[in-house]
């Protein structure tokens, strides 16, 4: 049995999830979180809560942050809105074309400072002229990282055409492989325009709203099928999963039927053939 809590680096962030074991950390607490640069620190925004299989990507907590480190923190964070201006002046005098994404600063041992620069580029990037002239204007040590695939958007965030915060920033953990079969099974591919996410390709979401779908498709009359709605009988024409309802061609009109109140003429035809 163990112990384990969600924490954020920023608010309302994507969360991550500790092993806290027998540490005692409540809601507001703040703690360290390891990382491949080294501890970091971030909110607990939800737990404790003893789970008996402790997920084996959950790290270990490094330990409850002290106040000093928590400021620390606090001055990183303003740093890297300072760095950051002086990255994209610096990059507009070189005239690169390559889009920054964030910056961040790594301490890789006391005393010394590291800016890692994350960005993204279609074209290969010359930084030989461009890394001398940052080192020297932020006095440190720099390293650039390029961001491909769906993380870009994860590291800068948005909102989906749903509304709400990206799914990347803030419940799903590692995105799944998205194929156009998942696609055209929610009936979006003569237009994947319509579920290409901000990161450019497609929704994160068609993966865990597949199963609906599914079952949806499972019970509903395919299109083309010769159905009788309480408007007569006609044909479908299409479906309507989250509604519930599929849309049907009657007397050269077209109507939205609940899926409960169309039937089949091949479901009819079985009925009355049991009942004789």
């Amino acid at each position: 049995m163990s112990q384990v809590i969600a924490v954020a680096f920023q608010e309302n962030g994507r969360l991550h999830y500790l092993d806290v074991g027998t540490l005692k950390v409540t809601v507001g607490d703040w703690v360290l979180y390891p990382t491949p640069d080294g501890d970091e620190v971030a909110r607990c925004v939800w737990g404790p809560e003893e789970v008996r299989d402790v997920d084996p990507v959950a790290p270990r907590c490094a330990g409850l942050a002290d106040h000093k480190q928590v400021r620390r923190a606090a001055e990183n964070r303003v740093q890297r809105e300072q760095d950051l201006e002086v990255v994209r002046e610096v990059v507009a005098e070189h005239h690169l074309e390559m889009d920054l994404l964030a910056v961040d600063i790594v301490e890789p041992e006391p005393g010394s400072r590291v800016v890692a620069i994350y960005y993204r580029s279609a074209h290969r990037v010359d930084f030989r002229a461009l890394v001398p002239d940052l080192a020297g204007r932020l006095r440190c040590r720099v390293d650039m990282r390029q961001v491909t695939g769906r993380n870009p958007a994860r590291i800068t965030g948005g909102v989906g055409v749903c509304g709400r915060d990206l799914c990347c920033t803030t419940f799903l953990d590692e995105p799944e492989a998205i194929g156009m079969r998942l696609a055209a099974e929610q009936g979006f591919s003569s237009n994947p325009l319509a579920v290409t996410g901000a990161c450019g390709k497609l929704m994160c979401c068609l993966r865990y709203e597949h199963p609906y779908y599914t079952d949806f498709n499972a019970v509903a009359p395919a299109v083309g099928q010769t159905v009788e709605t309480p408007s007569g009988t006609g044909r479908v024409v299409g479906h309507d999963a989250p509604s519930q309802s599929v849309q049907v061609a009657v007397e050269g009109r077209t109507v939205s039927c609940p899926l409960a109140s169309v039937c089949t003429t091949a479901v009819r035809r079985r009925s009355r053939e049991d009942r004789s």
